[in-house]
């Protein structure tokens, strides 16, 4: 991998993966007892791996392939899905806690915003002709490939 010649939509939705990344193991809920941090939770919980796990899908797609073009319409897809899963994840947990917003930590609101950024970095520097139903019907088309090179062609029946 030389970051130099790598695409700048890899290098983006890389970079904001990686923060993401980070980001789940920062407090994401702190709870403060007359300004003494009584303790904290990181984000590898309930949901939290989930959103993780969007945001290894769409950094691991960048290092796929020539890095020096952008990604294919399957790994466009599978990149935006994955930020897809880690924003409605995040905006999910945020709508649970409005009630207790006040308790949301700094790496909440990171994730979320890293989140945002790798759906950003994917769709803005999308190659040219790229839309969201070519990406799902290119991924179709791959898995349909994929199941149907697994099992042998059935003989006909007479």
């Amino acid at each position: 991998m030389n970051f130099q010649t790598m695409n700048k939509q890899r290098k983006f939705i890389l970079i904001a993966a990686g923060i993401g990344i980070i980001a789940m193991f920062l407090p994401w809920i702190r709870v403060s007892l007359f300004g003494i941090v009584a303790g904290s939770v990181n984000g590898m919980h309930d949901w939290g791996i989930l959103i993780f796990l969007g945001f290894v899908a769409a950094g691991g797609v960048t290092l796929v392939g020539d890095q020096t073009k952008t990604l294919d319409k399957t790994m466009w897809m599978i990149s935006l899905i994955g930020g897809g899963i880690a924003a409605l994840l995040c905006i999910i947990f945020l709508l649970r806690a409005m009630d207790a917003i006040s308790f949301l930590s700094f790496g909440f609101y990171i994730a979320l915003l890293a989140s945002l950024g790798v759906l950003y970095a994917a769709y803005q520097f999308r190659a040219a002709g790229y839309s969201i139903k070519g990406g799902f019907d290119s991924l179709k088309d791959d898995i349909e490939k994929k199941t149907n090179s697994n099992n042998p062609p059935t003989p006909p029946t007479v």
